[in-house]
């Protein structure tokens, strides 16, 4: 079939005016794509629908969807994968959606390697009272202990530590300016950077380079970088975009392990909580070491740290989801899922009788509030959520 046949039919989709030859014609094309090819699809058509909602007939589609799903029930031709079969029962279904906000599309993987997809709609009337997630909000521990919460100053100098000047920017960013050489090449002294659960920042170093602390993290670093490294320690997640120095190699130190770089943008997950820790390179090199065992990783791989170091190629873009605005899900179970939206909407998390072993796949904006997130896991099938002032309990 012709990509224009193809774009004729899924507008008529669309409109609920796809005719019974078009019907199976369509599904006819649908049954020969692979999965990334159906799953690119899947998502042009939510697009698509979403801006043609006013217009939509609802009550022909819902027509359409019933007359579809009783098609594909009609289908015993096992060469199908199970997978798709689900995936046209729920585009069928995505067709009577009214969707007043973004779409959502959440994948699970079946313990068998088998796949379904899942249309979320948009939930636009919390019942409870909404719980939104994270913002700008950060701690600064200076060496001799004071504490400094960063978003209740405003503009302008916030301390004097160890010859250099601290002051929050008016983009809400801390910039360290040297004031007295001698004093600060004296200094021997640290501070701490530490984002609450609910909190996110980006912190500009000493030695120029950024990081970006995600909720609940925290950094300690030197305010003078001397010597032949520049040493920090990490405990939760960060990325990193590190100012280039071949004389001063960059040492994070995380878990019993580090990471050591010249200069380069990396991301560490290390919160400690069960998980092992994950060291993701974006550009140029680095250098992972744990006890006597060295890995050197490239651009797109990923270095998992548990006895040993294993090496795995990797999606950046879902690693730096969370930077980047969103909940990234690649093959988690709910307990790794639920950590992301715990620190996030700074809730506690119960488990009541036995929850799913699935994996997650998939993405969903941080914007949304907790009930929205929660609506949309709970629309895989898998799971419900019953919240009760900041505490979430998940039940089959």
């Amino acid at each position: 079939m012709e990509q224009k046949d193809v774009e004729q039919l899924r507008q008529k989709l669309i409109q609920g005016e796809l005719t019974a030859t078009e019907q199976q014609d369509f599904f006819n094309w649908l049954k020969q794509l692979d999965q990334p090819e159906l799953n690119a699809f899947m998502q042009e058509y939510s697009a698509s629908f979403e801006k043609k909602t006013d217009s939509v007939a609802v009550e022909q589609n819902e027509d359409l969807a019933k007359k579809i799903e009783m098609r594909l029930d009609a289908l015993e031709d096992m060469s199908i994968p199970f997978w798709k079969r689900s995936a046209f029962k729920l585009m069928a279904t995505a067709a009577v959606l009214v969707l007043a906000c973004s779409s959502i599309f959440l994948y699970y993987a079946n313990a068998d390697g088998n796949k379904r997809i899942a249309l979320s709609k948009n939930t636009n009337t919390p019942h409870a009272k909404a719980i939104y997630g994270g913002s700008d909000k950060v701690l600064l521990i200076l060496s001799n202990g004071k504490r400094i919460e960063v978003n209740n100053f405003t503009n302008g100098q916030l301390a004097v530590e160890n010859g250099y000047s601290i002051e929050k920017q008016s983009n809400g960013l801390l910039k360290y300016t040297k004031i007295n050489t001698a004093a600060a090449l004296a200094s021997g002294n640290s501070n701490t950077i530490e984002t609450p659960r609910g909190g996110q920042y980006c912190v500009n170093l000493p030695d120029g380079s950024k990081v970006w602390l995600n909720a609940e993290s925290k950094i300690t670093y030197p305010v003078v970088f001397s010597g032949n490294t520049r040493k920090i320690a990490l405990q939760g997640e960060a990325y990193f975009e590190v100012a280039h120095n071949p004389n001063k190699p960059f040492i994070v130190d995380f878990e019993g392990s580090n990471v050591k770089v010249l200069g380069t943008h990396f991301n560490i997950c290390a919160y400690g909580d069960g998980e092992m820790p994950k060291t993701t390179l974006l550009q140029g090199s680095v250098e992972v070491n744990k006890g006597d065992r060295k890995k050197i990783i490239l651009p797109g791989q990923q270095a998992i740290l548990s006895h040993n170091i294993g090496i795995v190629n990797v999606d950046t873009n879902h690693v730096m989801g969370w930077k980047n605005g969103n909940f990234s899900f690649e093959h988690e179970r709910i307990g790794t899922v639920m950590g992301k939206i715990s620190r996030w909407y700074d809730v506690d998390v119960k488990y009541q009788g036995e929850v799913t072993q699935e994996e997650f796949v998939g993405s969903i904006p941080k914007s949304k509030n907790l009930e929205e997130v929660l609506h949309r896991l709970e629309l895989t099938g898998l799971l419900h959520f019953k919240i009760k002032g900041r505490s979430v309990t998940i039940m089959p």
